[in-house]
């Protein structure tokens, strides 16, 4: 009887792993798309890196940056 549950976990287990790694690429995917859209129209990403707060423009270059006081944003160098 114990058998039967450890192994109907694994199988429960296995499912559950399947199913988060389609629901992985799904996500990867639809990101992909969305920052292929805004390069398409002309918009930067922004997103971070180890913490570093980055900016990534369509011709593929990218910068650190930080907000300043006044609400704009200041680059600090390019990486």
């Amino acid at each position: 009887m114990t058998e039967a549950k450890v192994n109907l976990y694994c199988d429960t287990k296995s499912e559950f792993s399947q199913w988060t790694k389609e629901l992985e690429q799904l996500a990867q995917a639809g990101l992909k798309k969305e920052v292929a859209t805004h390069w398409a129209n002309g918009r930067p990403i922004f997103y971070s890196r180890d913490g570093v707060p980055l900016v990534e423009l369509a011709d593929g270059h990218c910068f650190e940056y930080r907000h300043l006081k006044d609400g704009t944003r200041e680059i600090i160098r390019e990486v």
